[in-house]
């Protein structure tokens, strides 16, 4: 027995096969973060458009601190959301003194099975973990050799076809000149 189709009823099944099919996944995102300080800026300091297209974010909040009068840059968080408690996509974060000593650094490295930054960026070491919400945070913990002081950046996953730990390792290289001096 043979089955011969209408024209129209080949189409239709066409159609149906092609709306079964997975959807092709979208290139890397491969541009440059470009100039991480350049305006506009975010909590003075952390370039919007840098933002965007690391975390992804087009409708974000950030809130900075600062210290000392304002001079000095402390943190700022970018979240997704109105509020500070919402759903973070950014932290960068200047700690001095460093609330983590050179062993806690070290045990962090281990259990996140982190790898040293480049010899010009270090010392330091950049990690992907889960956070509470079990999202993929890439991270980038970097100190001064006294380890007074520390600098992190950590980077929610989720801005489509970017490598999170790339991104957040660039901001790390490009800031630590201004925060860790």
């Amino acid at each position: 027995m043979r089955v011969i189709l209408a024209p129209a009823c080949t189409q239709a099944i066409l159609v149906l096969v092609a709306g079964c099919s997975t959807p092709a996944a979208s290139p890397p995102d491969t541009r440059p973060l470009g100039n991480v300080t350049s305006s506009p800026r975010e909590c003075g300091l952390i370039s919007a458009q840098a933002i965007r297209i690391a975390t992804g974010l087009t409708d974000y909040k950030a809130f900075g601190t600062k210290t000392d009068m304002g001079r000095h840059f402390e943190s700022c968080t970018v979240s997704k959301g109105s509020g500070i408690k919402d759903e973070e996509g950014l932290l960068i974060e200047v700690f001095d003194p460093s609330p983590i000593s050179p062993e806690g650094l070290e045990k962090t490295k281990t259990t996140t099975q982190g790898n040293d930054l480049p010899g010009a960026l270090g010392p330091g070491f950049a990690a992907r973990r889960k956070n509470a919400q079990d999202q993929v945070i890439a991270f980038v913990y970097g100190w001064t050799p006294d380890y007074k002081r520390l600098l992190t950046i950590n980077l929610v996953e989720g801005a489509p076809g970017r490598d999170s730990l790339a991104d957040a390792t660039e901001f790390f290289r490009q800031l630590k000149p201004l925060l860790l001096t």
